[in-house]
């Protein structure tokens, strides 16, 4: 099925399966940076599973995106800011996080990051990236990324667990089933809109 023909009405509990966590298992290997998605929960969720990539050797930077202000229990801070004080806690040097500090949303997350890539290493010198974000929001960020980065970088999914929206209990709950069926309809609009290429699932 292509993914512009899907309606709401379509979304079963495997077409929601298929269209978000489908083959989007991390394939575990290094990269020139770790690039993790703003959140109002992405200290808690997206960052510990980035350091411990980072821990492993896998990457020796990590780049934290997201310009959006929150109210956090902490403090008024962007997102990229909150999560650079956890990932500082965690035991990440200073000199290893790179701040992209000015994107609102999921798009902007992408192509400011591309911007950051190349004032830290050159965009003709990165060969591979790995994506930090929670799991059922992977389909469409990859595929944003996937879309605007260069083709000679590669980017590997690197899958975030949350509480209500894993792949295995996101159909327990009605929070779980309205945050990852809304999730499919933005993939769907995204497709619609033209901000990613239509693809089968």
């Amino acid at each position: 099925m292509l993914v512009s023909k899907i309606k709401e009405e379509d979304l079963t509990f495997e077409i929601v399966d298929r269209l978000l966590f489908q083959d989007l298992e991390d394939t575990g290997e290094d990269a020139d940076c770790i690039i993790v998605l703003g959140s109002i929960k992405a200290a808690q969720y997206r960052v510990p599973v980035a350091v411990n990539a980072y821990n492993a050797g896998r990457a020796n930077k990590i780049m934290l995106c997201g310009g959006k202000l929150r109210d956090f229990p902490d403090g008024n801070y962007s997102e990229a800011e909150h999560m650079r004080q956890a990932a500082l806690e965690f035991g990440v040097a200073e000199e290893d996080i790179i701040l992209e500090n000015s994107s609102q949303n999921t798009v902007e997350n992408i192509l400011f990051a591309l911007i950051e890539l190349q004032r830290s290493f050159w965009l003709n010198k990165v060969h591979r990236v790995l994506l930090v974000t929670t799991a059922y929001h992977m389909r469409r960020s990859l595929a944003i990324a996937r879309y605007l980065f260069p083709e000679h970088i590669t980017i590997v999914p690197c899958p975030a667990n949350d509480t209500n929206t894993r792949r295995d209990n996101w159909m327990n709950t009605p929070v779980g089933i309205e945050r990852t069926k809304s999730e499919a309809m933005k993939i769907v609009r995204s497709v619609i809109d033209g901000i990613i290429p239509d693809f089968e699932i």
